[in-house]
């Protein structure tokens, strides 16, 4: 029970810092993924086709990829145990204390930022200057697909509530509304000429007594 709390607790962190995580990924050829937002994609903490875009981008050769690839997804899977065992040696445990949410996310942080390097130097890829702006194009890169993929999701969503497409009935209320709204103005002007008529009325009388009446 303990261990769910903390695990939510570490998701709540993690999701605060714009990276997400999933247990385990495999390495695959981005041409060949047909879900961009499935899940294990959106909650990896190296998603394989945004690390192979950046490895091409910042020209690692590309004999290197598949290794680099399949070395993050094995440390993928123990980030969180990592990152749980520095927490517990803390004090206050910033995974469990609200107010030290920034030291828990700058923990994933260097968690994570030791397990890319790890697994590019395993690989053969020894120029370090590197390592932490292609760390930050990967989180970059995830953060604005996680965003495209929600509002996708709330886009689908939103179709399959009921009534998002019945806007006629709506049209056709708000005419009758009009349509009423346009006979009360119409009565409200029969009133007025109305008690216009009768006025004049009464004048023409008062002036006809005036007239009759001796002086």
């Amino acid at each position: 029970m303990k261990r769910k709390v903390l695990k939510k607790s570490v998701c709540t962190v993690f999701l605060a810092a714009g990276i997400l995580f999933v247990n385990g990924s495999a390495f695959a050829d981005p041409t060949h993924i047909r879900d961009e937002c499935a899940k294990e994609l959106l909650l990896s903490y190296f998603p394989e086709p945004i690390v192979l875009e950046t490895l091409n981008h910042f020209n690692i050769p590309k004999d290197k990829w598949e290794g680099i690839a399949k070395s993050l997804a094995v440390k993928d899977k123990e980030i969180v145990k990592i990152v749980e065992k520095k927490a517990a040696a803390m004090t206050p445990n910033p995974l469990k204390d609200t107010q030290q949410r920034h030291v828990a996310v700058k923990l994933f942080r260097d968690t994570l930022s030791e397990a890319f390097s790890d697994a590019l130097k395993e690989n053969g890829v020894e120029d370090e200057s590197q390592f932490t702006s292609m760390l930050d194009e990967i989180q970059q890169q995830k953060a604005k697909k996680f965003a495209l993929c929600m509002e996708k999701q709330k886009a689908q969503l939103q179709k399959q509530l009921p009534g998002a497409t019945g806007s006629t009935g709506a049209g056709e209320d708000s005419e009758e509304d009009d349509s009423h709204s346009d006979e009360d103005e119409d009565d409200s002007d029969e009133e007025n000429e109305s008690e216009e008529r009768k006025k004049e009325d009464e004048q023409k009388k008062s002036e006809e007594k005036k007239l009759i009446s001796p002086q």
